[in-house]
């Protein structure tokens, strides 16, 4: 007759060490291949509970010298509380220089004061072009043209006017 407790404690062990061996194997040597997907994001400490900035973005080449990349903004101060999604298009047409088109969508968390989000986000397209001035530096003019009638606007700008934004990112 044989003892099932010893026989099940032998496969057990035989079991652990051939999947010590496989992980050891399969994962002991670095990997040269890096996923070509990337993340960026930044945020402002928090000075007080009323003032909020951050920012995230996933980036991931869908060609040579072009790639797409979705994200998330929110700000929050005493007067709003928004969060815009934009979809963008990056495609370099130089070394250095690139052009950017896509589409966003804000979304006003306070909705005029009531407490609760609009359920219609403010919808807009853009476009424009950018310049790394250095690896450190990308310096991006965009041209922002809200799409249809929305029930509110972009923060300071008036009322569903096209607008100009010129920006700078330094990594680090």
């Amino acid at each position: 007759m044989i003892n099932l407790s010893k026989s099940a404690g032998r496969i057990t062990v035989l079991l652990l060490v051939v999947q010590f061996g496989y992980v050891q194997y399969a994962y002991g040597q670095a990997s040269t291949n890096e996923t070509p997907i990337y993340i960026e994001g930044f945020n402002y400490p928090e000075f007080d509970s009323a003032s909020y900035y951050a920012w995230f973005r996933v980036n991931a080449p869908i060609r040579e010298g072009a790639e797409v990349s979705v994200g998330g903004e929110h700000f929050r101060s005493y007067f709003a509380d928004r969060f815009n999604i934009p979809v963008q298009l990056k495609q370099y047409i130089g070394e250095k220089a690139y052009l950017i088109g896509g589409y966003q969508w804000e979304f006003d968390l306070l909705n005029k004061g009531r407490g609760y989000p609009n359920p219609k986000p403010l919808q807009e397209a853009f476009f424009g072009v950018g310049h790394e001035v250095n690896p450190n530096m990308l310096i991006e003019a965009k041209i922002i043209q809200p799409i249809g009638k929305p029930d509110f606007n972009k923060l300071g700008y008036g009322k569903g006017k096209t607008r100009f934004e010129l920006g700078t990112k330094l990594k680090f």
